[in-house]
């Protein structure tokens, strides 16, 4: 229970920090998106199943050819925990690589659903340069014939 005074300022004090924490995190802009294909399925030695993509998009408004692969294991709820690989090949010749993980589920439909975030780790380009400061998030999507398409948003924090 707070008491009037000391204890009210100091209430007060903490619920001003929470909130100005909760709202300066937020989705910033767009960083990348693509779509395309799953190529290839693979069952892994230890049960993870390996999905790899190939497809394009762009890259902070850059065409780039997207090629990712991410294992996922499946948990007791029904849901997928994965961790992925990505490289954008620019069409000029750069690239970015990224890494991250996501949770994923069924959507009733043949498909799957995934959030994720990560961040990318190696850039080619000065012109990705300020990717190496951001955290990013995104979905991914991907129906039943094997069309995939996912966005990437920077998480600003």
């Amino acid at each position: 229970m707070y008491r009037r005074g000391k204890d009210v300022k100091k209430f007060s004090e903490s619920l001003s920090t929470l909130l100005t924490t909760l709202t300066s995190m937020a989705l910033g802009e767009m960083v990348a998106e693509a779509r395309g294909k799953v190529t290839n399925l693979r069952v892994l030695p230890d049960g993870k199943v390996e999905v790899s993509l190939q497809g394009s998009g762009k890259l902070l408004g850059s065409e780039v050819t997207d090629i990712t692969t991410f294992s996922s294991t499946m948990r007791p709820n029904g849901t997928a925990y994965g961790e992925g690989h990505t490289i954008l090949m620019l069409s000029d010749g750069g690239s970015a690589t990224w890494e991250g993980t996501g949770v994923g589920k069924p959507t009733g439909q043949g498909g799957w659903r995934y959030s994720f975030g990560g961040a990318f780790q190696a850039i080619t380009s000065q012109k990705l340069g300020r990717l190496l400061d951001v955290y990013t998030v995104g979905e991914y999507n991907a129906d039943e014939n094997g069309n995939y398409q996912w966005k990437e948003w920077e998480w600003k924090y």
